[in-house]
């Protein structure tokens, strides 16, 4: 039997930044680096459907833009998968909320297009999940208001694969988000 005290993990997710938009617009993040630290088995908070989970940590993103437009922001990774990966064998459930523009708050909604910012689903959203290369925009009765000032809150929890936790050795996980404004 293995010594769960011998696990440990330096999980780290970062927080890359930037940006293409009609006027000048800059993106930031309240944090750059969502550092896990050194981690044994007992910090691993909950097993449920063979996935053990990270606890959840909090990013504010806000973009800010010098004239009113549509803006959307778009989040991904390097990985092609509908999914965030984190590591070779891991995930992160990302999701957003607490969505403003200029200040109000609002709805949020998502496009998979660039250049043209549709919501995709048919109904406002205060809270929603996010997937790789989603576009999040603000959203105030089904349309994309224009603005100077969106920001939301992430909500970013990684996700270990059982495997994970027989290791011995000291292993690094690593995930690399971007995150990209675009307006039009």
């Amino acid at each position: 039997m293995k010594n769960p005290s011998f696990v440990k993990y330096i999980l780290l997710a970062g927080l890359l930044i930037a940006g293409t938009a009609r006027a000048e617009c800059d993106v930031s993040v309240s944090d750059n680096t969502v550092d896990y630290g050194k981690l044994s088995n007992s910090d691993i908070s909950s097993h449920r459907g063979g996935v053990y989970a990270l606890d959840e940590r909090e990013v504010r993103v806000n973009a800010i833009c010098s004239e009113p437009q549509s803006i959307a922001i778009f989040i991904s990774d390097d990985s092609g998968l509908k999914r965030f990966r984190f590591g070779d064998s891991g995930d992160i459930v990302i999701s957003a909320q607490q969505g403003l523009l200029d200040g109000r708050p609002v709805s949020l909604g998502k496009t998979l297009t660039h250049g043209s910012f549709t919501p995709k689903q048919e109904r406002d959203r205060r809270k929603i999940l996010v997937f790789n290369n989603d576009g999040l925009l603000p959203v105030r009765n089904g349309e994309v208001p224009v603005g100077q000032q969106f920001s939301f809150l992430l909500h970013i929890r990684p996700a270990l694969k059982p495997g994970l936790q027989s290791m011995k050795d000291e292993e690094s996980l690593l995930s690399n988000l971007i995150i990209r404004i675009e307006s039009q």
